[in-house]
C-alpha cells in the first residue's frame, strides 16, 4: 500500500512550518494567503498581483503551479525574477523546503489538489 496522498490541511501546516510566524510576512505582497481560507478558494488563487502571471496551483501539473515553483526555487522563483520561497533573506525565520516536502506538494498538486 501506498503513502496516503497529500490533503489541503498538509500543505497549510508546510507553509505555516515554513514561514515559522516570520514577523515580516506582512511585508510579502502575498501575506500569509494559505491561511483562513478553503481549497477551494486556494486553488483558484492566481499570483498576477505577486509579480508572476498565472496560477498558483494547475491542478495535475505542479511545473505549470506557481506554488511548486516558489516552493522548489525553479524560474521565475530562482532569482531571476523571484526569490524562492520564503525569502529567506527578509523573513529569516522562515526556511526552504526539503526534498520530502517538495514531494508531497508535487503529489497532492499531481492528484489534484484533494480537500
Amino acid at each position: 500500500m501506498g503513502a496516503a496522498i497529500p490533503k489541503f490541511s498538509d500543505i497549510v501546516d508546510l507553509l505555516n512550518t515554513l514561514y515559522n510566524n516570520d514577523p515580516n510576512i506582512g511585508d510579502a505582497p502575498h501575506r500569509a494567503f494559505w491561511q483562513n481560507t478553503t481549497r477551494d478558494v486556494f486553488i483558484a488563487r492566481t499570483t498576477d498581483a505577486w509579480g508572476v502571471a498565472g496560477s498558483l496551483v494547475t491542478l495535475g501539473d505542479p511545473s505549470k503551479s506557481n506554488l511548486y515553483l516558489a516552493l522548489a526555487g525553479m524560474a521565475p522563483f530562482d532569482g531571476s525574477q523571484l526569490p524562492q520561497m520564503p525569502d529567506t533573506d527578509a523573513d529569516p525565520n522562515g526556511r526552504h523546503a526539503t526534498t520530502a516536502e517538495l514531494e508531497m506538494v508535487t503529489a497532492w498538486i499531481t492528484n489534484n489538489a484533494p480537500a
